[in-house]
């Protein structure tokens, strides 16, 4: 009798209570599948970094002594399709329980719920412990008004979760929004800052995708790929963007040059999408910075507002 649960692939966060203890009665699959590949047309890269970090989140796991099936896009006994694949891992593994973290995307969301109903297992979906916000929270919020406007979420959020506020509550520097601010364009001073990301070199993995028949859009860049495999190599990225980039970031967060290809912006949604970075963590490091004399204000009220507002509205 196992117990099997499901990681996704934006779900790549080691960190999860899941894996606070090693049950051997505890099988975690991962899955690279057409179904996910396929159902729209994606960009190459994210493909790859996705199918990357997948693939080095099973590594850690099995490291840690946790019990791990992975199916590659090339397996010959891959179905290609989630439902599908679980069916398989049930009939193969005597498995009585299942759960999963909830999925970001709705279409994920109403599939693997619709599964479990009619599959007699016990177990049930769980949080992914990553956003601030619950499900339905914005719809609370909003319940009975007419517009629904993110300025009035995020200064909810701002006040709930105790950031970038005076003692007495009030909003730090007396405003709650300085985008005003951050409107400025970019001459070419300061400079770009130096990319400090790891390059890795995903050439075999890209080679694997593309036999396997995936199409996908925009350049690979797969022989020195930028974005990163892990929570450490996240945690560096955002390390150095607060180090290097967050002081400017307000001034020119509206900018764009042909002279640069990131100017001052973090890099960081995907670390962040996939789970590899916890948003509370990334809010404190740029409120902390603040805080510390290292950035303005308007920057680092600029950058929250990107997390703790928009990306949790």
């Amino acid at each position: 009798m196992s117990t099997l649960r499901l990681i996704l692939g934006d779900q790549l966060n080691p960190m999860h209570p899941w894996f606070d203890a090693v049950d051997p009665d505890v099988l975690y699959v991962l899955m690279e599948i057409r179904q996910e590949t396929d159902y729209v047309l994606h960009h190459a890269q994210k493909i790859l970094a996705i199918f990357a970090g997948m693939r080095e989140l099973a590594r850690q796991l099995r490291a840690d002594g946790h019990r791990v099936r992975y199916f590659a896009i090339n397996d010959t006994d891959n179905q290609q399709q989630l439902t599908a694949n679980l069916a398989l891992l049930i009939s193969s593994d005597s498995i009585s329980r299942f759960e999963w973290q909830a999925p970001d995307e709705y279409r994920l969301d109403a599939q693997i719920d619709a599964w479990f109903a009619a599959s007699g297992l016990a177990g049930g979906k769980m949080a992914s412990a990553h956003f601030l916000s619950k499900r339905f929270e914005a719809g609370k919020l909003f319940d009975g008004r007419k517009q629904w406007r993110m300025e009035h979420f995020y200064r909810d959020m701002r006040r709930k979760h105790g950031v970038l506020l005076e003692p007495d509550g009030s909003p730090a520097g007396g405003k709650w929004n300085f985008d005003a601010e951050n409107r400025k364009a970019w001459s070419g001073t300061p400079p770009e800052p130096v990319d400090r990301r790891p390059r890795h070199d995903h050439s075999a993995l890209w080679q694997t995708i593309c036999a396997a028949g995936v199409v996908s859009f925009g350049e690979p860049s797969a022989a020195d790929f930028r974005w990163p495999l892990n929570r450490i190599e996240a945690l560096a990225q955002l390390d150095a963007f607060i180090a290097d980039s967050l002081p400017h970031f307000g001034d020119f967060q509206d900018a764009m040059s042909t002279s640069a290809t990131r100017l001052f912006h973090s890099l960081l949604s995907f670390a962040l999408n996939v789970k590899m970075l916890y948003p509370r963590e990334v809010i404190d490091a740029a409120e902390c910075a603040w805080r510390d004399g290292h950035a303005p204000l308007a920057a680092a009220e600029g950058f929250i507002r990107q997390i703790l507002g928009w990306r949790e509205y």
